[in-house]
């Protein structure tokens, strides 16, 4: 009985070694960019979000060498609300840590405000965000 036992479990061992999975997605970063920015742009208030839950979002943050300063407070797992405040031009403006970097399709990016170097609020209009790879 006791052969009988060991036997299974040596066999359940090695059936369940051939089921694991030991290739995860490749983690990663992704861009938020800029499009359409306004000469005097000197803060914007963005939510970057997943499509799922399953896309969730682990950091936000100013991309290495960026003249922005960035505050970042994650809502949800797959939803954060960023400031990103400095002169903003095109290009990209943070950077998004995820889980699977090949899901590029699965994020967006919306700008809820935008406000000028006197404080005064002015509307998204042409201004856009897109992630990128």
């Amino acid at each position: 009985m006791i052969k009988r036992v060991a036997g299974l479990g040596v066999v359940l061992a090695l059936a369940l070694n051939q089921c694991s999975d030991t290739t995860a997605p490749p983690s990663g970063n992704l861009s938020l960019q800029l499009s359409n920015a306004g000469t005097n742009d000197r803060a914007m208030l963005l939510e970057v979000a997943g499509t799922d839950s399953s896309a969730r979002i682990d950091t936000v943050q100013a991309t290495t060498g960026s003249p922005y300063r960035v505050f970042a407070q994650r809502q949800t797992l797959a939803r954060w609300r960023v400031i990103v405040t400095g002169n903003l031009a095109n290009g990209v403006l943070v950077t998004i840590t995820v889980p699977d970097a090949s899901r590029t399709t699965s994020y967006s990016g919306t700008i809820l405000d935008v406000a000028d170097a006197s404080f005064a609020d002015l509307p998204p209009g042409l201004r856009s965000v897109t992630v990128t790879p």
